[in-house]
């Protein structure tokens, strides 16, 4: 059985990207999350949300957090809702969540918890900047295997090489 492998890029792949104007690489957080159908893969969604929010004190920080932390719990249960990463960059936080469908990712929106998040956004100003937006996905490849017993490349969709019958991985 093969298994999945995982480290950060090697130094010198490090040192040529930093080399590259407006680059940087800095320590960092990734917090993700798995949904009800998060056994799919990327090709699976239909729509991109994309969250990006600044701060400029730890009070309005922490407020959003506090908001932000019963919304992941909802998300849980979500449908439609397939996995979602969020990271800060320096003095950014972004989010990025793959959803079924739009209308799935609008439905959340939609909720009773997060209209009411939204609107003490709004009226206590927890952030210095804020951006969101949902993108439906027009077309993908679909996401491939390439198998490391032969040179098979097989849709992932499959579960097994098509060529030596090697199981697919999900990671």
């Amino acid at each position: 059985m093969n298994e999945l492998f995982v480290a950060p890029p090697p130094a010198q792949a490090i040192a040529a990207m930093v080399a590259i104007p407006g680059v940087r690489i800095e320590p960092t957080i990734l917090a993700t999350q798995r949904g009800p159908d998060g056994h799919l893969g990327p090709e699976a969604a239909e729509a991109v949300l994309m969250l990006q929010a600044t701060f400029a004190d730890a009070e309005g920080a922490s407020g959003f957090w506090s908001a932000a932390v019963p919304l992941m719990a909802m998300l849980e249960t979500a449908p439609g809702f397939i996995h979602r990463y969020s990271f800060p960059d320096g003095p950014r936080i972004t989010l990025i969540a793959l959803w079924r469908t739009a209308d799935d990712a609008r439905r959340f929106a939609a909720t009773p918890e997060h209209r009411a998040a939204v609107r003490d956004l709004y009226g206590r100003r927890w952030q210095y900047s804020h951006f969101s937006a949902i993108w439906e996905l027009t077309s993908n490849h679909g996401r491939v295997v390439f198998c490391p017993d032969c040179s098979a490349v097989t849709p992932a969709a499959e579960q097994r090489c098509a060529t030596c019958g090697a199981a697919h991985l999900t990671p």
